[in-house]
């Protein structure tokens, strides 16, 4: 079989697509002491079920300075970088320069896509309007927090997205995939610790119009650190920590109490009082952790 540099330069041109064929992915994950997660990480992205031969995988570590590199470097189908500017943005920008597909699909170390996921994005791209699209993050444990949290924040996306909130469009790499061209037209991600890629996207969709972004639930990752609730209240703080420092560089539009409350009346709809009252307990601890965490 054809390796992905060899079918590159076989084509001539690196981001031709041959007519009726699959484009060319490079999937670009950042590392930072990883070791618990990457090999589950990297065996997800092995068994994609798309030709082998028309995407490579790239890992940036990061200073990581625990097992992660001894660990991806037992496996010969991925690339190994190295970024000394420590951020998971330096280092997925190390890796979008290192890379030579037509589509740039990223996620984190901690996650594990689903079989189809490269399948699935090259599904979506087929829309010439399309020029990122974000998936779904399961969580990585069954229990009820999590799940309900999930599907909270799955539909909270979609309604964004689907009803071109364009202020409110925010974006996450752990499931995200963006044409070449629209990330060297609106890229790279600036170096900040959190929220560059919603950043970008903002600037990708108010230069070119809500309809660039799209979302897609088939498009699944799981996310392995996300199993309790105590993990979605200690992001939501540092998020907001993240929002006050980046204000400056611009930044989404929260949506309005009434828009919040037809989402979760959407995923609470058919659910047993149990859940529903579970997840309105959830959201609001939440929302408490967020004010926190703009406050300090």
């Amino acid at each position: 079989m054809t390796g992905f540099s060899d079918s590159l330069h076989a084509n001539g041109d690196p981001d031709a697509t041959p007519p009726g064929g699959l484009p060319r992915i490079s999937v670009i994950v950042p590392v930072f002491n990883a070791a618990a997660w990457i090999e589950k990480c990297i065996e997800g992205l092995l068994n994609q079920e798309y030709d082998s031969s028309r995407f490579e995988i790239i890992l940036v570590d990061n200073n990581s300075s625990d097992d992660s590199k001894r660990l991806i470097r037992r496996y010969q189908r991925v690339r190994l970088l190295e970024e000394g500017v420590q951020s998971s943005y330096a280092a997925r920008n190390r890796g979008v320069r290192e890379s030579s597909g037509e589509l740039l699909a990223f996620t984190d170390a901690d996650c594990v896509p689903a079989p189809d996921w490269l399948g699935v994005i090259a599904s979506a791209m087929q829309n010439g309007w399309t020029q990122a699209v974000l998936g779904s993050r399961t969580p990585g444990a069954a229990s009820e927090p999590v799940r309900l949290i999930a599907a909270y924040e799955d539909a909270r996306v979609r309604y964004i997205l689907e009803n071109r909130r364009q202020r409110s469009y925010f974006a996450f790499t752990s499931n995200m995939a963006v044409r070449r061209s629209a990330f060297e037209q609106y890229g790279p991600f600036e170096t900040v610790a959190r929220g560059a890629d919603t950043l970008f996207l903002l600037r990708l969709a108010n230069a070119v119009g809500p309809e660039a972004a799209k979302w897609m639930s088939q498009m699944r990752v799981q996310h392995l650190e996300f199993r309790s609730a105590w993990t979605y209240l200690k992001k939501s703080f540092i998020y907001a920590q993240a929002r006050k420092r980046t204000k400056h560089l611009g930044q989404c539009e929260n949506l309005t109490a009434a828009e919040c409350l037809h989402i979760f009346q959407n995923v609470s709809r058919g659910r047993p009082p149990r859940e529903i009252i579970a997840l309105a307990f959830l959201l609001f601890t939440g929302r408490l952790s967020w004010m926190a965490g703009s406050l300090l």
